[in-house]
């Protein structure tokens, strides 16, 4: 009995130990998934909204490569991908070439979810963007290769995962929901479900539009959006309001 007992508590550690899965946070380097963060576009029908959609622009690894994998078609009308540039002293929230002040991070939720607001952030998946340290400047994609392992989903089962931004202001926000709170830039990806994996096994890319390790959906590039104060908001109000009146008055 003792002998039963001690192989069950073993075989359940070891169940433990291998039930969480895991995904591979790359965003450089692969075959199958590379998308870009874009700061907020200024001009055209996106201004004020995140737009999202992998880009065709060759600004990316290899002259003559497209930055997203798979390459697409949407723009982003003078907006520029984050990082990229070596760091500076400049702590600003338009500073978007610095990427030590650019942070993502992880959400995922079980199962198949159908909007970025039922994900969850994954702890210790938060990372910075590239900054040209001597090599390749990787603009728009983040200095994480390591797996995310998120909480609830066993070895092989279904997660729907997306990509969150944010200006982390040289580390004054920790986190997306910070920085949205204080009004700064922040955006996130579509959604992708992917099967997860974990050790002894190879987690899975992030699932990209039409990628093998794709369940469904898939996470592309994306813009950040700029919320004005809500100084600069009534400011605006009130001005469109004194317009208002004078053109009844005429």
């Amino acid at each position: 009995m003792k002998k039963t007992l001690a192989i069950v508590t073993l075989l359940a550690g070891a169940v433990s130990g291998y039930s969480q899965g895991q995904v591979a946070l790359g965003d450089y380097g692969n075959t199958d998934f590379q998308i870009s963060v874009w700061s907020p576009v200024t001009s055209g029908p996106g201004v004020g909204t995140i737009v999202q959609g992998n880009s065709s622009a060759a600004y990316a690894t290899a002259a003559g490569t497209a930055a997203d994998i798979p390459a697409g078609t949407t723009t982003y009308p003078g907006s520029t991908p984050l990082g990229g540039i070596v760091a500076d002293t400049t702590v600003s929230p338009s500073d978007y070439g610095d990427g030590n002040i650019w942070s993502v991070q992880l959400y995922a939720a079980a199962g198949t979810v159908a909007s970025f607001s039922g994900l969850s952030a994954v702890a210790g998946s938060t990372a910075n963007f590239f900054v040209n340290d001597n090599v390749v400047g990787y603009p728009g994609s983040w200095n994480s290769s390591a797996a995310a392992t998120v909480p609830g989903v066993p070895n092989g089962s279904p997660a729907t995962v997306a990509i969150a931004a944010w200006y982390n202001g040289n580390g004054a926000y920790t986190s997306y929901a910070a920085a949205l709170a204080a009004n700064e830039p922040t955006g996130y990806s579509t959604l992708g479900v992917v099967d997860l994996n974990g050790s002894p096994n190879t987690p899975p890319d992030l699932p990209g539009i039409g990628q093998p390790q794709t369940v469904s959906g898939g996470i592309t590039s994306f813009s950040l959006v700029s919320i004005p104060e809500p100084s600069t908001i009534a400011l605006g109000v009130i001005g469109a309001s004194a317009l208002l009146m004078r053109l009844r008055r005429k």
